[in-house]
């Protein structure tokens, strides 16, 4: 290891630095091929362990990926901004919310006749109130994605609390009506990113992206918001843990 590991970290966190920099420093150029797990054992005298977890960060912070055939690659030299999204129950789908910040561009009422995602439609409510904008982490402020809700015009909030950071929109709607959250349905599907958005998120347009769409329930059986964000290739990832029913 190099004089800028710390003591204070794992070994796998230290040696992510080192290989992170290397990177920075075009030691392995993009796009070019990765040294695999063996070579980096030998080079370090660490365990598979320590350097699988080193990759993991890596890959996860955006700077390398898997190819058929090819192994491991440099994708970026520096770390795209990423948000790792580990399901486990509903309490992990909803800390989304507390962990991101939303920069409110447009708010306006839609109907189900002239505007909204496909998702909206077959619903009871035909008027919904409509807020987007730019959404970024909050430990960091790195731009994430392009956020949609809609929220019907008889659950709609409180105008004026929309735009308070300290509480996600769903959990004001919750407050405001009475409503006890039921179920979230959620689907992550492959898109294309739009100029307008990509240009907002510094994104290339036309480039892939993935379009997570959620539609929260109430206990009443009643749809009470529809969010969809769409992240630019690479700054989302979605974890699940699937256990065997006894």
């Amino acid at each position: 290891m190099t004089d800028k590991t710390s003591a204070a970290q794992p070994r796998h966190r230290n040696l992510a630095a080192v290989l992170a920099d290397e990177i920075a420093c075009a030691v392995y150029p993009i796009g070019g091929r990765f040294p695999t797990e063996q070579e980096l054992q030998a080079r370090f005298q660490v365990g598979r362990h320590t350097v699988r977890e080193a990759l993991k960060i890596l890959t996860e912070q955006g700077l390398l990926g898997r190819r058929r055939k090819t192994g491991t690659v440099v994708l970026s030299a520096r770390p795209v901004s990423h948000y790792a999204h580990s399901l486990r129950d509903l309490r992990g789908l909803l800390d989304f919310a507390e962990n991101t910040l939303l920069d409110i561009r447009y708010e306006s009422f839609v109907s189900t006749s002239e505007r909204g995602p496909p998702e909206l439609q077959g619903l009871p409510d035909t008027r919904w109130l409509r807020i987007a904008g730019v959404r970024s982490t909050r430990s960091n402020g790195e731009l994430l994605c392009w956020s949609e809700i809609y929220v019907p015009d008889r659950f709609a909030p409180e105008r004026d609390r929309i735009r308070q950071p300290d509480r996600a929109i769903y959990e004001r709607v919750l407050e405001q009506h009475g409503l006890k959250l039921e179920y979230v349905e959620q689907d992550v599907t492959a898109a294309a990113l739009p100029g307008p958005i990509a240009a907002l998120l510094g994104a290339e347009p036309d480039s892939p992206a993935l379009m997570v769409t959620r539609r929260y329930v109430a206990h009443t059986g009643a749809t009470f918001e529809v969010s969809q964000n769409l992240y630019p290739a690479g700054r989302y990832s979605l974890r699940s843990m699937l256990r065997q029913r006894a």
